[in-house]
């Protein structure tokens, strides 16, 4: 599925003295079976953007696609079974008496079949990895068994678009690792991941392309290489250190992950 924006403005509070323009005219594409990093500094518009993917704020100004098709034309029902948004902190949103139930509960809205619900319910929490946790009390996990399971409740839908806010604020490492690794589980399996994160480190390390915002408008968008290596100011710390050493180094080539980086720096120490 490609959902695509077009010219998209949002303006809070027209016509008052509290207007804001959030949004400036965004054109982006979300492609199929891609990982898109959204980045940008407070007030850039990320958490707008987000909700503007499956109409939970209606464009002031221009039109969201999907697959060509005029979202704002759909039954919101089916935009957001297509389209799953995950708010940051989403495990505030958990009220249900038990994990299953909790993660039931979006299909169940779709008035599935209870076999096909327990299906969803199982698939989903097997791969957030919390499957241990279906007759768990929800606000008795910890914060990133919390986290899993409430993206467990979205994934349930069996969304073709899961759009990401933030999901890895107030995680430790370990559960941090954990959930991007759910993320390039997602995309592995052809479906598309919209990942808006202030962590640069962690969209260079999934992302396939990465669009900057500033103030509303569209920056950058490109391979991570591309954003980061033109855009030093908006780049990861592990682009900041090689293009420290290009000018006399210039066979290190553009690394933007991790690992990446630390092998073109040893294969520089070696040589």
């Amino acid at each position: 599925m490609k959902l695509e924006l077009v010219d998209v403005w949002h303006v809070y509070s027209p016509g008052t003295e509290f207007e804001v323009a959030a949004l400036r005219g965004v054109s982006l594409s979300v492609e199929s079976g891609e990982i898109l990093g959204v980045v940008g500094g407070t007030g850039s518009g990320k958490s707008t953007l987000a909700q503007h993917m499956n109409l939970l704020l209606t464009p002031t100004r221009g039109r969201v696609l999907v697959d060509g098709v005029d979202a704002a034309a759909m039954r919101k029902r089916d935009l957001r079974r297509r389209v799953g948004l995950v708010f940051q902190f989403p495990e505030q949103a958990l009220f249900a008496p038990t994990v299953e139930e909790d993660v039931a509960f979006a299909p169940r809205q779709l008035g599935l079949g209870e076999d096909e619900i327990r299906r969803r319910v199982q698939n989903s929490l097997e791969a957030v990895g919390a499957s241990h946790l279906t007759g768990r009390f929800p606000h008795a996990l910890s914060g990133g068994e919390r986290r899993r399971v409430a993206i467990a409740g979205i994934l349930a839908m069996e969304p073709e678009v899961l759009v990401l806010d933030e999901p890895t604020a107030g995680l430790d490492p370990a559960a941090r690792e954990d959930l991007l690794g759910l993320v390039s589980r997602f995309r592995d399996e052809s479906r598309s991941v919209v990942l808006i994160s202030h962590d640069l480190d962690e969209v260079a390390e999934v992302a396939d392309r990465v669009c900057v915002l500033e103030k509303g408008e569209v920056r950058a968008v490109g391979t991570p290489a591309e954003v980061f290596y033109e855009n030093l100011d908006v780049a990861p710390a592990t682009v900041r250190v090689v293009s420290e050493l290009h000018g006399v180094y210039p066979d290190l080539g553009r690394p933007v992950r991790f690992g990446e980086t630390l092998q073109a720096l040893r294969g520089l120490l070696e040589a």
